[in-house]
């Protein structure tokens, strides 16, 4: 999985300039793939070269020209070829849990802290993807993959959150490191 199968996945729905395409990334997906502005222009280019999109520049007065790109037939091409690839192995990456697994360097106090972090990040979270679910929910015209992949979004928050709600719980009842 990268960028660029990513954005040939959203030209298939119509052309995008780069602001657009970032607008997609984060109202869909960014709950299990985030890009910024400095990752979506450089592979635009990149596939742009490749012949995997044409740019259309729409000029307009009085703000900069404006790059629209369009998935051509060879990146139609690869997008399904990327589809029919096997699945890779997914890889999470977790910011809390790498200072977790070295918690026995901090204190008690740091630990919690983190972790009424993280419980105040994943509660915004799934607030947002709830108010994404029932906004889609209201369009009969929703994708029912993209609602698989919000379903599942929402259901790995509420465990992480559990998690976290377990190991406070846990400390807060003077429990310490070696909890099993």
């Amino acid at each position: 999985m990268n960028i660029q199968n990513v954005i040939l996945g959203f030209l298939l729905d119509g052309p995008m300039a780069g602001y657009d395409l970032k607008g997609k990334f984060d109202e869909s997906i960014s709950y299990f793939f985030e890009a910024t502005f400095s990752g979506i222009y450089p592979a635009l280019r990149k596939m742009e070269r490749e012949g995997l999109v044409i740019k259309e520049v729409m000029f307009q007065e009085g703000k900069p020209n404006k790059n629209v790109y369009a998935i051509t037939n060879k990146g139609r091409e690869a997008f399904a070829e990327y589809l029919a690839s096997p699945v890779a192995q997914s890889v999470q990456r977790s910011d809390l849990l790498l200072r977790i697994y070295f918690g026995s360097h901090c204190s008690d106090e740091q630990i919690v802290k983190w972790l009424a972090q993280e419980r105040a990040r994943l509660q915004d979270g799934l607030a947002h993807l709830s108010a994404m679910r029932e906004a889609l929910l209201a369009n009969p015209a929703t994708d029912p993959f993209r609602m698989k992949t919000l379903s599942f979004g929402i259901e790995q928050l509420q465990l992480s959150l559990q998690w976290v709600d377990n190991e406070l719980a846990n400390y807060s009842e003077g429990g310490r490191r070696h909890e099993r």
